[in-house]
């Protein structure tokens, strides 16, 4: 299942979390092969999976910035985790493959990454403690990581017949070491090539901040999940 190309973006640019998750799909959208885009916050973020109500927010967290996803899943406290997004086309094999394969074949091929750079002792969830919509890592699915029995790396996915799919994922509270996003990038592809910012900027920012204005900051794509520039 391992892909022949894959484009790595470490983006190095703290951003909000209508940007972040407008450079997602904007990287869905104008890609021709796989990128791995790795990325940081600006401040602390909750983000919510695309079918959840606002109530499901922790009573803790309510003063937090909340934004809402195109994918599934759980909420998400984004505070210093290494968060992370695999973009594919839908025209790459891999699309094709059942949700299922695809999130437990890039989990495992960020435990072997996360083996490599010296962290062992990771393994695969192997039966689902969620019903999809709690708080994502009070409740490990079916083969997120976990290490020691804890929850350590999740995601959620969505498909689109028009663009792919996408991945969207996080560590915490491990903080993977430097070169990590290197690595992954090598277990997910045979040949990764790293995307420098000014190109990836040039490539996706105008189509972002238009989806970070019109959809992902709306208020009623956050409480609706309606906006007119949706593009999926």
């Amino acid at each position: 299942m391992k892909l022949d190309t894959l484009r790595l973006w470490h983006d190095v640019t703290p951003r909000s979390g209508a940007l972040n998750m407008a450079f997602d799909e904007a990287v869905l959208n104008a890609a021709q092969e796989p990128w791995l885009r790795v990325y940081h916050w600006q401040e602390p973020v909750i983000s919510i999976g695309f079918s959840q109500p606002l109530s499901v927010i922790p009573e803790t967290r309510h003063n937090w910035p909340v934004v809402r996803r195109w994918t599934g899943g759980g909420v998400v406290e984004h505070d210093g985790d290494w968060t992370y997004t695999l973009a594919v086309p839908a025209n790459f094999p891999l699309y094709d493959q059942r949700a299922a394969e695809t999130y437990r074949w890039i989990h495992e091929s960020m435990i072997a990454a996360l083996t490599r750079t010296g962290f062992s002792g990771c393994s695969l969830q192997p039966e689902s403690m969620s019903d999809g919509m709690g708080v994502c890592f009070e409740e490990p699915a079916r083969f997120d990581v976990v290490h020691e029995g804890k929850k350590i790396a999740g995601a959620a996915q969505r498909r689109s017949s028009k663009s792919g799919f996408l991945h969207q994922g996080t560590i915490q509270p491990l903080k993977p070491p430097p070169g990590f996003d290197l690595e992954f990038a090598r277990e997910l592809a045979h040949r990764p090539a790293v995307v420098s910012q000014d190109d990836a900027l040039s490539l996706l920012q105008e189509r972002a901040e238009i989806l970070a204005v019109e959809k992902y900051g709306a208020a009623s794509w956050l409480k609706e999940r309606r906006s007119s520039r949706a593009s999926n």
